[in-house]
């Protein structure tokens, strides 16, 4: 059983593991195979894949000058006894010029299955990151 709380606390911990760049431990935080959506489409993912394609994201955030990306809030609703949604916020930091900073809020919804050790089984991302950066001037077209 599961409740908002350790939710909460797996996605700060997911937080915290993706600051840091720990490729295998971001991947591990999902099921063995999962959905991954967003504006572009649906696509399932095998975790080994994933955490194979992780520094090549990494490389391209920090070529947009990424700096953080922390959870700003959580919305928590159980499906049953074993799966969890969480509707999620975060707050993405961009360098964008010398001593400036750009703010991005993005949203994200995960299916979590709290059997065990937590894992996530769907991820959507509700907007394209690069998108909303070209839009505010910080990646160029």
């Amino acid at each position: 059983m599961h409740t908002s709380q350790s939710i909460e606390q797996f996605l700060r911990a997911f937080e915290h593991t993706g600051s840091r760049g720990e490729v295998s431990r971001l991947a591990s935080c999902f099921a063995e195979t999962f959905m991954a959506a967003g504006p572009e489409g649906a696509r399932v993912v095998r975790a080994a894949d994933f955490a194979l394609a992780l520094p090549k994201r990494q490389k391209m955030f920090d070529a947009w000058g990424w700096r953080s990306t922390k959870l700003a809030s959580i919305k928590v609703t159980e499906v049953n006894r074993r799966y969890a949604i969480a509707e999620t916020m975060w707050q993405m930091s961009f360098a964008c010029g010398e001593g400036q900073w750009i703010d991005v809020l993005v949203g994200s919804t995960f299916l979590v299955d709290t059997e065990g050790e937590f894992r996530i089984l769907f991820y959507l991302s509700h907007q394209d990151i690069a998108s909303e950066l070209r839009e505010r001037g910080v990646v160029q077209a």
